[in-house]
């Protein structure tokens, strides 16, 4: 099959588009080997010994490029700046040039191996069946980066949730982003996967959270007074935030807590928790927990549980 794109008045196939690769690939060879073949020293030790140089010279280059952009994403990270994700990026960008260029240097010293790397590339073959795979499902992954890239539906350091997976952007490469979960483990999903899915995102354009905390009490229990209780502990804790504005503080309680069910056996209390960010959220809930199961206590609110009565 042959696929085409019309451009213009012209239309441009695969094969084009083969031609071109090889062309410029055949190009950028030449250039290398050019400059590379002034170091070239004529006896064997020589040559390997260029090609111990030129392996090492690269393995360095990507690990100074790796350690400048890991640098870079966690300055940029701790200043809160969303190009971060572009950074990223970038990185496999550059490190793929690096290699590339390694790869022909170190070729290109072997006798023989020059003008065999120039044979293959001029058949077009192993182009041809690299921009194959690359037009099926690499490319999209690819393609799908660079919308990720380009309309920053999430960025690093955003917590996310995927399907039934939650946690926060740690990377994303060329072909897949990774989520690291709150257990510490890596989820990893091909772009093209997470770009076309629904995404849940806690940071997009406000990063304030705002979570449900529910309770339940007997009937036998003070209703108000558990109210005030549940609002007085939310207010206390340093992690919860304020969302009213100035308009509306002197008309809303500053923490809503509603009667939201009147259960078979039970008072459903929730109370409207906002945090600053998701991680807040969490924290706050959970030491919620233990202080207004101790105040409930102290206060003589009783939660309700299921109780089981056996009659003889």
């Amino acid at each position: 099959m042959v696929w085409k794109l019309v451009q213009g008045s012209g239309v441009v196939t695969t094969d084009d588009a083969v031609e071109v690769t090889n062309d410029a690939t055949a190009t950028a060879i030449e250039s290398v080997q050019t400059v590379t073949s002034f170091f070239h020293l004529p006896t064997w030790f020589g040559r390997l010994l260029f090609i111990l140089i030129a392996v090492f010279v690269m393995l360095m280059a990507v690990k100074l490029v790796n350690k400048a952009f890991r640098h870079t994403v966690d300055t940029m990270t701790a200043a809160g700046n969303t190009n971060v994700t572009l950074i990223s990026f970038a990185r496999y960008i550059v490190l793929a040039v690096v290699y590339f260029i390694g790869g022909v240097v170190i070729v290109s010293s072997i006798p023989g191996a020059s003008d065999s790397l120039a044979a293959i590339l001029a058949s077009g073959g192993i182009v041809a069946v690299i921009v194959g795979f690359a037009a099926q499902e690499t490319l999209g992954n690819v393609a799908g980066g660079v919308m990720i890239l380009f309309f920053q539906p999430f960025v690093i350091g955003d917590f996310v949730r995927y399907n039934d997976v939650s946690g926060t952007i740690e990377e994303i490469t060329l072909r897949h982003t990774v989520i690291r979960t709150p257990q510490n483990k890596r989820i990893i999903i091909p772009n093209g996967t997470i770009n076309g899915s629904v995404l849940e995102n806690a940071n997009y354009g406000d990063s304030r959270i705002c979570e449900f905390f529910n309770v339940s009490i007997t009937y036998e229990s003070d209703m108000e007074k558990a109210i005030d209780i549940l609002r007085d502990e939310v207010i206390r804790n340093p992690l919860h935030l304020d969302v009213r504005t100035p308009e509306t503080a002197s008309t809303e309680p500053e923490v809503k807590v509603e009667v939201v069910e009147l259960a078979d056996s039970a008072i459903i209390i929730r109370a409207w928790l906002w945090a600053e960010n998701q991680t807040n959220a969490m924290e706050l809930k959970f030491a919620l927990n233990r202080s207004v199961k101790k105040r409930f206590d102290a206060e003589g609110i009783e939660f309700a549980y299921p109780h089981l009565t056996i009659v003889k």
